[in-house]
């Protein structure tokens, strides 16, 4: 398979369904008059977020976000402090559908970094909260048995806050089994937003699911809504 980046646009070819996955939920925040139609939201007041997401996901189990979020901050392969991962990240919002191996199915969470689990001066840096965004996304999306779509992250905007994405695709392999997953694509947005991290971890055998998940609009307090990531796959 190949995968060509146009930043900030990810164009792609990859061998999953292109099918809408269906499934429903109910919207913690926003009203019929804000929220587009096939979408809910989820708001956060202390970090003046609004996340517009599809309207059929419901809630899941958060381990894979906390399994991601260990893997954006130290590393696939590194030894853990069971402690570490509690203070660093927590998992904010965790919605899916569907099971592995049994049809379509997709899963997102959304966590947060704690920046304090970051040097001090970091954060007030625009080249070293790029850095520190582009290493997070290409961590958290290194996985055995899976390739990255392209050499480097993307970089960019959502409503002024720093941003970067990164995808990969492939059959995951478990360290505990040498038999392979199905074919899927994972991705990991991180914006940088007062004084954490957010992250977005995407997972889904569906392309046609990923899309939406980037296309998804989100609003730190303006009112207009941006992508995710301006980007899809075909």
């Amino acid at each position: 398979m190949r995968r060509v980046w146009l930043l900030p646009t990810l164009v792609a070819a990859a061998m999953l369904s292109s099918a809408h996955a269906q499934i429903s939920g109910p919207a913690s925040s926003g009203g019929p008059a804000t929220v587009p139609p096939g979408f809910q939201a989820w708001s956060n007041p202390e970090l003046h977020l609004t996340w517009l997401y599809p309207a059929e996901l419901t809630p899941v189990d958060g381990a894979f976000a906390i399994t991601a979020a260990q893997r954006m901050l130290h590393g696939e392969d590194a030894e853990l402090d069971p402690t570490q991962a509690d203070t660093c990240a927590k998992v904010l919002l965790s919605v899916g559908n569907g099971t592995e191996g049994k049809g379509q199915w997709a899963r997102v969470g959304l966590v947060a970094v704690n920046g304090q689990c970051f040097p001090a001066k970091v954060l007030q840096s625009k080249k070293a909260t790029q850095m520190l965004l582009r290493n997070l996304v290409s961590q958290g999306t290194t996985v055995m048995g899976m390739m990255p779509v392209e050499d480097q992250p993307a970089d960019y905007q959502i409503e002024g806050h720093w941003a970067s994405f990164s995808a990969a695709q492939g059959e995951p392999v478990s360290k505990s089994d040498l038999q392979t997953g199905e074919q899927q694509l994972i991705g990991l947005a991180a914006v940088q937003v007062a004084g954490r991290i957010l992250g977005w971890v995407l997972e889904t055998n569906d392309a046609a699911m990923f899309n939406r998940l980037l296309g998804s609009g989100v609003d730190f307090g303006t009112g207009k809504p941006e992508p995710l990531f301006g980007g899809g796959v075909r």
